[in-house]
């Protein structure tokens, strides 16, 4: 057994591997041993399915993505464009990292979801529903007058907009080639169907 291997850097090199691919599914137990230069059964020692690698990357991709959201949420010091932010974050990480993209919302993982993963998942949920309840409040200057539904049904909402928008974009199918203001415009649309979903009653 090669000594060198951990669960955690198996996970880290299938994600560098899956990272631009149009197909990471592509990126098998035997490229990331390869990659990794040991033989692919001495991952099976850390990992015990390829299904159960898709979902340890999905797992890993949570953290990623809202590290990215925090450190571009406070680099940006124009409070009234802290959403438009928020949004065009989305936007350009999936487009930087399509292989994450299809990891995150496309690929089919498997059946058997790990507790691990739902874990992950709401507590990256419940964050970002933090940032949203944050920036409203702040933009609106008054106590937000629903409740955490309400602002995760709206950011949910806003970032359905955003997969389908992505999708299209990344097939060829978009309304336009320009990716600028693709993510610009995305995240306008975005920032507006969150406003109008979260001031319903």
């Amino acid at each position: 057994m090669n000594n060198s291997i951990t669960k955690e850097n198996i996970i880290n090199t299938a994600l560098e591997l899956m990272r631009h691919s149009n197909n990471p599914k592509e990126i098998s137990m035997r490229v990331v041993a390869h990659s990794l230069g040991c033989a692919h059964t001495n991952l099976y020692n850390y990992i015990s399915s390829y299904s159960m690698l898709l979902w340890e990357a999905h797992t890993a991709l949570q953290e990623i993505f809202m590290e990215t959201l925090r450190n571009r949420l406070i680099s940006c010091h124009d409070a009234g464009k802290e959403q438009i932010v928020m949004f065009e974050t989305f936007i350009r990480f999936y487009l930087e990292n399509i292989g994450w993209y299809r990891i995150l919302w496309v690929e089919y993982l498997g059946v058997s979801r790990p507790e691990s993963n739902r874990v992950a998942v709401e507590r990256a949920r419940a964050e970002l529903d933090g940032y949203a309840f944050a920036l409203k409040f702040h933009t609106e200057q008054h106590k937000y007058p629903n409740g955490k539904k309400e602002i995760r049904d709206a950011i949910h909402g806003a970032h359905c907009y955003i997969i389908g928008e992505v999708s299209n974009f990344i097939s060829g199918r978009g309304l336009t080639d320009d990716i600028n203001f693709f993510i610009h415009d995305t995240a306008v649309r975005a920032s507006d169907i969150f406003e109008f979903l979260s001031e319903r009653e």
